[in-house]
């Protein structure tokens, strides 16, 4: 009898649910059943809450309609927060692989090695003598969240993989990349366009921050639309009266796309000069807007083929349904994913977290140790018989009873004085849970860190680039479009209580406005403020109390909201009014929302100025001093001298960047102490909560 193989591919995007199931049968792959669920809204539109809820509901409605329990399930996390990267290792031997590999990913991966889940994977040219591993890795935090969806769900997950991974492990099963040269897929999405280059064995990707809610945006602002209409009206644009004008508004978003496609092939090619673009594969529901297709096959000089059918598929009532044929565009990811779990796919790395594989392979192997267990229980039912035998023998042995009587008088004389001693030192127990607590908030400071750098990380899409690696790509964007934080301080001040601090108190932390660096100081190099001078004093202060005062100060607790005042300044290049929404809005209330999952952190209040930035003066010479990269302003026509601003990364004038400052009042929650210590004994007899 043939055996069949299962397995589900789902990607949760930001416009719908898609789910591909693949069926093996001897050799033969063909598709079993699909699913396409939209959400009510785009989730970029919606706020945290709005967003998981919606999710939730997309994942129900795909079980109630598809019995998954006999396959595989294959899951996508986003490319944009993934990190691919290829390296050539030396000559060596083979067991040396391993250890090489492991000291090129903490050089290479952009954060520590503990933060993030990371897989490699070796790649060889079977005309090179050369050993290429692919590194890749998706922060600890990103997996975890997308498992925990599925996990509440009742969804069993065997495989994590990355989607522009996915894409690639599709377009080289299916047959889309070309033998004699580079095939560029562009995979234009509802907020995002992921492109992946397959050349050879290499393989290559980035995440653009465009997609159609872009080409939806620009008819919102031409046309006076909410967004659900403007959505409409760009998906009947072909048929529309009013398609010319509909194109016209959406032309600088066709040619923002393909200039960044461009700047994307231009450094690949520059990476790889040998290398030469022979196929464009587009995919993604962004392709079917007319005369986007044509559009980008002008502009690149590249046969651009859109993709109306899967190759390498047996047929089935499936593929065949309209409902399929018609939404053949996005299902890519979920036929990429499907294919890696039938074990078919070039690249087979799976960033699923090593606890949860060994909890899966435990329920697996759960039906075995059922068996041995009935096997133990049978050997212990003859053993506890044998035993009945043998005390139905020894009754008729008095000598024997009388020394086991012994036995169980000195064991319960034991067991009384326990309990007479039991039980009699509870103050101690409560010093030992006082002590505890002392360090119950050990891991509240790095925490709150965590949340202003990952606050900064999703504010500022550009931030990634601001590497000595990353620094040619950062300055082919136009300095006042870049979305980059800068930051000259930060400060956090702890309070006993905060109760009484508004708005008004909050704001006045910033000292009548934003200090700019001193000259000889970089827009990122630290700054001491205000509130570091009150924080050494507080410090001094303590230190001088002695062993009596610091006693009395952990046995009275303050009555108010104690935690901390957070301040950070810095600047931005973009122009003063977008600045203000940039950080006003987006950055300032980024931490908050990213505080929600974390039950000792509570933002109640946050509070922003952002100031102009000033030109630079006409005829003003910038050079260099001492040989060093210590740029200084000379004398000008206009007889002002003074110090230049400068970006330390790029070189660049930054006198004209917007200065900001924000506030955040934070709140520590909770007791501090682990569930274990708030569960035990001590803390229901009355120790310190």
């Amino acid at each position: 009898m043939a055996t069949t193989e299962r397995v589900w591919g789902i990607d949760i995007g930001q416009c719908a649910l898609k789910a591909l199931e693949l069926v093996s049968t001897q050799g033969q792959i063909s598709i079993g059943g699909f699913e396409i669920i939209e959400h009510p809204r785009i989730l970029s539109q919606m706020n945290s809450p709005e967003r998981e809820r919606a999710i939730n509901v997309a994942l129900e409605q795909f079980l109630t309609r598809n019995d998954i329990s006999k396959a595989s399930v294959v899951v996508s996390i986003p490319g944009q927060s993934g990190f691919t990267r290829f390296v050539k290792l030396p000559p060596v031997e083979e067991k040396q692989v391993p250890e090489i590999v492991r000291f090129e990913a903490e050089q290479q991966i952009p954060f520590s090695i503990n933060e993030v889940i990371w897989r490699w994977q070796s790649f060889r040219d079977p005309d090179s003598p050369d050993i290429e591993v692919g590194i890749f890795a998706m922060k600890r935090s990103d997996v975890w969240e997308t498992l925990h969806r599925f996990e509440d769900a009742g969804v069993t997950v065997d495989i994590v993989q990355m989607s522009p991974l996915a894409l690639y492990n599709f377009m080289e099963f299916d047959g889309q990349v070309v033998d004699n040269g580079a095939t560029l897929l562009v995979d234009v999405g509802a907020d995002k366009t992921d492109i992946v280059v397959a050349d050879g064995p290499r393989i290559w990707t980035r995440t653009l921050q465009l997609g159609g809610n872009n080409f939806t945006e620009v008819l919102v602002k031409a046309f006076k639309l909410d967004f659900n209409k403007a959505e409409k009206l760009k998906r009947a644009a072909g048929t529309s009266k009013y398609a010319r004008q509909v194109f016209q508004a959406m032309r600088p978003v066709f040619a923002e796309l393909t200039q960044e496609i461009q700047r994307s092939v231009g450094y690949y090619t520059s990476l790889h000069r040998e290398s030469r673009f022979r196929r464009v594969v587009a995919i993604g529901n962004g392709f079917r807007l007319p005369g986007l297709q044509k559009y980008i096959e002008q502009n690149l000089g590249i046969p651009v083929v859109r993709i109306d059918s899967y190759e390498k598929l047996s047929p089935s009532p499936a593929s065949n349904a309209p409902a399929f044929t018609e939404n053949i565009l996005s299902f890519a990811v979920a036929y990429g994913l499907a294919l890696q779990g039938l074990g078919v796919t070039q690249v087979q790395t799976n960033l699923l977290p090593s606890e949860s594989a060994r909890h899966r392979l435990w329920d697996r192997k759960r039906p075995r140790f059922a068996a041995a267990a009935a096997v133990i229980l049978i050997a212990v039912g003859m053993w506890t018989w044998r035993a009945n035998a043998d005390s139905n023998t020894l009754k008729t042995q008095r000598a024997g009873l009388a020394s086991a009587g012994s036995v169980i008088g000195k064991y319960n004389k034991l067991r009384k004085e326990y309990k007479k001693y039991d039980g009699q030192d509870k103050a101690k127990e409560k010093d030992v849970l006082q002590y505890k607590e002392m360090m119950g908030y050990r891991d509240f400071m790095p925490t709150l860190t965590y949340l202003i750098s990952e606050s900064i990380e999703k504010t500022a899409t550009d931030q990634g680039l601001m590497t000595l690696e990353g620094r040619d790509d950062l300055m082919k964007i136009k300095r006042s479009q870049r979305r980059v934080i800068m930051i000259a301080s930060q400060t956090m001040t702890y309070k006993d209580d905060l109760s009484g601090v508004k708005k008004e108190q909050l704001k006045a932390g910033f000292t009548g406005g934003v200090v700019p660096p001193k000259s000889n100081e970089s827009m990122s190099g630290p700054r001491t403020g205000r509130y570091e001078r009150d924080a050494e004093r507080e410090f001094r202060d303590y230190r001088g109390r002695g062993p009596k005062t610091v006693a009395k100060k952990t046995e009275k607790k303050p009555a108010g909201q104690r935690g901390y005042l957070v301040y950070i300044s810095g600047s931005v290049p973009l122009p003063y009014a977008e600045a203000v929404q940039f950080i006003g809005t987006n950055l300032k209330h980024k931490l908050g929302e990213l505080a929600e999952k974390f039950p000792s952190v509570e933002v109640t209040l946050s509070v922003s100025e952002v100031q102009p930035g000033k030109p630079l003066v006409p005829d003003t010479v910038i050079g260099v001093r001492g040989g060093r990269d210590d740029y200084r302003g000379r004398t000008n026509t206009s007889g002002q001298q003074g110090d230049i601003v400068l970006d330390p990364l790029t070189g660049e004038y930054a006198g004209a960047d917007s200065r900001f400052f924000i506030g955040w009042k934070v709140l520590i929650k909770g007791t501090g102490l682990p569930k274990d210590d708030k569960d035990s004994s001590i803390s229901k007899t009355g120790g310190t909560r």
